[in-house]
């Protein structure tokens, strides 16, 4: 028994020392199969190979709720966004997630939320007063504030801001206003003439004249009033139809982002 030992001991040496390129590339094969083995042992147990959960819809759950179902199903969570109010949601309710609901993902992946904000931004109201109607609209949306609507009473000058309301309170500029306040900027439309008769027709003067001229100052008057009010009109209904147009495009932008909003949800969805 120990002399075929010692013959396979010595047979297998001197086959490594005729060949040892042969029986080192061998052995180096033999240790990299075994290398791939215990890898692929590793990667099972750290990527949870075959080990799939269904991810729960937590979507219009308050955030507290939402995060007790996931780590019940023992999901992993983070907050991709908090910072955006919705005014359709409730405050601290779970807009959306990412992986959708009812996939399916292994258990080291994280869930997304985009989680409503707790209140609407607070901004600091500028001073609109003596400013164009459409200016101040355009100012207030571009900082934000989403509901403002413009009233037009009667008033000499034409198209300037008369007065700014918040939730139908006089609001001083620089105080802290909700972008979500129900803001109404009121505009003078021009319609009042401060014509004054007797700026015409000075009682002093009415004296001196005939009744002839007088009847030609009063006509004159009469048609200086008729165009002062034409002139009015005109430029109400060119800031009518000016603020028309604005509104168009506002509501040309909003279905563009809608489409583009519809659009990206489609192709999250392909994906």
């Amino acid at each position: 028994m120990s002399n075929n030992k010692d013959n396979n001991t010595g047979g297998f040496n001197r086959f490594r020392d005729r060949h040892p390129i042969l029986v080192n590339s061998g052995l180096m094969v033999l240790a990299l199969l075994a290398l791939g083995y215990i890898a692929l042992l590793f990667i099972d147990v750290f990527t949870s190979h075959g080990q799939q959960v269904q991810v729960p819809d937590v979507r219009n759950l308050p955030l507290e709720k939402a995060i007790d179902i996931l780590e019940d199903a023992g999901l992993r969570w983070e907050i991709s966004d908090s910072t955006t109010f919705y005014e359709n949601y409730k405050p601290g309710t779970v807009i959306d997630q990412d992986p959708k609901a009812k996939s399916y993902i292994k258990k080291i992946r994280i869930i997304y939320l985009n989680v409503n904000a707790m209140h609407a931004p607070i901004i600091a109201l500028p001073k609109l007063v003596d400013l164009p109607g459409r200016q101040g609209a355009a100012t207030l949306k571009a900082m934000g504030f989403k509901h403002v609507t413009i009233d037009s009473v009667p008033s000499e000058m034409g198209g300037l801001i008369l007065q700014v309301t918040v939730d139908g309170h006089n609001v001083a500029p620089g105080k802290p206003v909700s972008v979500n306040s129900q803001i109404k900027i009121t505009v003078g439309d021009g319609s009042i003439v401060d014509i004054n008769p007797e700026q015409i027709l000075d009682p002093e003067m009415l004296d001196s004249i005939d009744e002839a001229n007088y009847q030609d100052a009063q006509k004159n008057y009469e048609e200086e009033l008729k165009a002062a009010q034409a002139r009015a009109e005109q430029e109400r209904k060119a800031q009518a139809a000016q603020e028309n147009q604005d509104k168009k495009k506002d509501d040309k932008k909003k279905d563009d982002k809608k489409s583009s909003d519809k659009k990206k949800e489609q192709d999250k969805k392909k994906n």
